[in-house]
């Protein structure tokens, strides 16, 4: 019988073809002992040759649908293909560097209380890439999605790099209660049977209803600058469009705002957000959103997924 491998990688592609392949080419770089691991890629019905060209590798477990599930189903759909005691949550805009996959497993297997560990991240060109967070408040996410409310509130901007733990001190490792799930090594153990997201947040803020519902239970997650990545970042989320983009993104914030705020609040956020798009809309800017879109985007309703990215 085969023995299970230390880490199980699971990956999500959605027209990312050449980034997706740069990503599996770069894994065992990221191996600097004598650590063992699977991959699991979840190709999202892409069009752009991904599914082909990834089906012609050996080092690979490919899952093919037929269409775009959305990140979270996917990410599911490749957990319950891993077997490892370690499950990495990996981008496939992200490249590991020399041992970071190793780096994250040593720092895991020292610290049996820590339920996950990330890297540091860098731009492509190799300069620093804040993408840890504390978890966002009514403030902070007004703030992040209105440059109107951050002209409104001068202190916006404070609350806005406090979120972004720009305060914080990355040059040693510390708990961070939003880790980018972008490249996050996660301990079996602590995670449920079938699903690792959830799947109401197909695209965005998925990761953190995870870090929320971890810290829920106790389990601390953590980030060692031992570690380093490249991150193109949103290789996949840009290509949704003005639309689909917005409406999955604002829909994911009305359900986030509705488990974790006041009633009164998530109404604050809705009536400003309709005022912004009407604005928007008058301008004729095409990141408005209007009419059918915009009543189900503010219903929490993400609508359907691009089959296609846009042009």
């Amino acid at each position: 019988m085969r023995q299970a491998p230390d880490v199980s990688i699971l990956i999500v592609n959605w027209n990312t073809r050449d980034t997706v392949l740069q990503c599996l080419d770069a894994l065992p770089t990221g191996v600097d002992d004598d650590l063992t691991y699977e991959v699991i890629v979840v190709d999202n019905g892409s069009v752009d040759g991904s599914a082909e060209a990834l089906g012609e590798r050996l080092d690979v477990t490919l899952v093919r649908n037929d269409a775009n599930l959305g990140f979270a189903a996917a990410v599911n759909q490749a957990y319950r293909y891993a077997g490892a005691e370690f499950v990495l949550l990996l981008n496939s805009d992200v490249d590991l560097t020399s041992g970071a996959l190793s780096t994250l497993a040593r720092f895991l297997r020292a610290h049996p209380d820590v339920a996950g560990a990330a890297p540091l991240y860098l731009n492509p060109d190799g300069s620093p890439q804040p993408f840890h967070f504390r978890f966002p408040t009514f403030a902070t996410t007004l703030a992040n999605g209105s440059g109107v409310f951050r002209r409104l509130l001068p202190s916006s901007e404070e609350q806005l790099s406090h979120y972004r733990m720009a305060d914080a001190d990355f040059s040693k490792p510390l708990p961070v209660p939003q880790p980018s799930a972008s490249c996050l090594l996660l301990r079996r153990s602590v995670l449920p049977d079938r699903e690792i997201l959830d799947e109401r947040y197909p695209i965005f803020f998925n990761d953190v209803k995870l870090a929320r519902s971890l810290a829920d239970k106790g389990h601390a997650l953590w980030v060692t600058p031992d570690a380093v990545v490249l991150h193109e970042a949103h290789s996949s989320a840009r290509q949704l469009g003005h639309g689909p983009g917005r409406r999955q993104y604002l829909a994911s914030t009305v359900n986030m705002l509705s488990e974790t705020e006041s009633p009164l609040d998530v109404w604050l956020y809705r009536s400003i957000v309709f005022g912004q798009n009407v604005a928007l809309w008058a301008m004729r800017r095409p990141e408005a959103l209007w009419g059918r879109d915009l009543w189900k985007a503010l219903a929490g309703d993400p609508g359907p997924l691009p089959a296609r990215p846009s042009r």
